[in-house]
């Protein structure tokens, strides 16, 4: 879907914002497409400013209508997303991570809050919070400086327990299935035994880290001929003394800066996953003159080396910007939408502006660089996706959406006699 050449937008971003709103219904169709260009353009959360940075077809009523009470699926954007990050990856291997990620709220109307422990242990805060609790599924994709994550799909949480957070995370597995077989990297908080099952049924394979003391036992000799009774499904324990016996190699390690890693590995089965064959890497990293504590991480695939595992697992920090990216810029503190469905529809819709300004920063297309202006003390080579929606927002300030798609039949809704008298006469 090609935009007017006079408009001078990136044909390449509205391709994908046309590509994802197809899977919403026709009459829901430029509201949406509206309302991801505009959370693209603009910052901090709220669903007046991205109304703000356009020129608006409607009024802006009509756009809160359709987040809380229009007619369109999340599942079909979120599908149509996966689509295109799949596409974009290409045929290298497609990274996922899911974590969490709290945010404060000072009311304790908003849907979801609850008083919980934040495990960041800042100096400027209290151990318990009043807040949010998002769980979150972000593909990897390579850019020219780093790795980057990308949102696609959050849940969350109702209660103040962390139980509801395995159940959220198996959701959202199955909500990417469009997103085809991906390597799931996890702390070691999800490490569980049913959320790996559960990725395992689904065809992924996981990486994450699990705790030292993990019960592993090495595989049993084969069962002797003519011998009754079933096979052995464990050998002998791995114990410390067994583990300090195995050879080490040291490996530099690009995902931690280069610095070098002393691995030991074997391949066992550990008790909690009940009988699944996987490789375990006891991981050392240099520190000084000399090495820091032992982690003990875990590949599903036991056909993985030791320095890929680890290399696959480095890029699990990438979604620590991500979290921050929605904070800072994107506003994911601050939006006060009173309903949790309106909550997780706009949320979704803000996730997706952010998953194609990555997906464009990853391309570095001509378009694209002809927009950004570097300051003196930038490299030529930056790139960054702060740097694409500060381009993009300084050139198509009140930028008229709409006209990037063909139009479609009247809106359902309250068009009418909505906002300013300007605007009811546009609806």
């Amino acid at each position: 879907m090609e935009p007017p050449h006079e408009t001078g937008f990136p044909a390449t971003l509205c391709s994908w914002v046309g590509e994802i709103v197809q899977f919403s219904p026709e009459a829901a169709r430029l509201t949406l497409a509206e309302l991801i260009v505009g959370a693209v353009l603009a910052s901090g959360g709220h669903v007046t400013q991205a109304v703000l940075a356009l020129t608006p077809r409607l009024g802006w009523q009509a756009y809160h209508w359709m987040l809380e009470r229009g007619r369109f699926r999340l599942l079909g954007l979120i599908s149509a997303l996966c689509r295109i990050v799949r596409r974009e990856i290409g045929e290298r291997r497609c990274f996922a991570v899911i974590d969490d990620t709290l945010a404060p709220r000072c009311s304790a109307q908003a849907p979801g809050v609850a008083v919980r422990f934040d495990h960041a242990a800042k100096a400027n805060r209290p151990a318990f919070l009043l807040c949010q609790c998002f769980v979150t599924l972000s593909a990897v994709v390579p850019c020219r400086d780093r790795p980057r994550s990308v949102p696609l799909v959050t849940g969350l949480c109702r209660s103040s327990g962390n139980a509801g957070k395995l159940a959220i995370a198996k959701g959202l597995l199955r909500a990417v299935g469009a997103l085809g077989p991906v390597c799931l990297r996890l702390d070691a908080w999800y490490m569980r035994g049913s959320l790996i099952r559960t990725a395992l049924r689904l065809g992924h394979e996981v990486i994450g880290q699990i705790r030292r003391d993990t019960a592993l036992f090495a595989l049993p000799p084969p069962r002797q001929p003519g011998r009754r009774g079933r096979s052995r499904l464990y050998g002998a324990r791995l114990d410390a003394d067994t583990v300090a016996a195995l050879p080490a190699s040291v490996h530099p390690i690009a995902g931690y800066g280069g610095r070098s890693a002393r691995l030991r590995h074997a391949v066992c089965r550990p008790r909690f996953l009940k009988g699944v064959i996987v490789r375990v890497v006891w991981c050392e990293l240099a520190k000084g003159s000399g090495w820091t504590k032992v982690r003990l991480l875990l590949s599903t695939d036991p056909t993985l080396s030791a320095p890929a595992i680890v290399e696959a697992y480095s890029n699990r920090w990438s979604i620590e910007p991500l979290f921050r990216d929605l904070k800072m810029v994107d506003g994911l503190g601050v939006m006060w939408q009173r309903g949790r469905t309106t909550l997780l529809r706009w949320l979704h819709l803000v996730q997706i502006a952010r998953t194609l300004l990555v997906l464009l920063t990853a391309r570095a297309e001509p378009q694209t660089l002809a927009l950004i202006r570097l300051g003196g003390w930038r490299p030529v080579a930056t790139l960054t996706p702060g740097l694409v929606k500060e381009a993009l927002a300084a050139r198509f300030r009140n930028f008229e959406a709409f006209r990037l798609m063909p139009e479609t039949r009247r809106k359902s809704g309250p068009t009418r006699h909505t906002g300013p008298p300007a605007f009811a006469a546009a609806a």
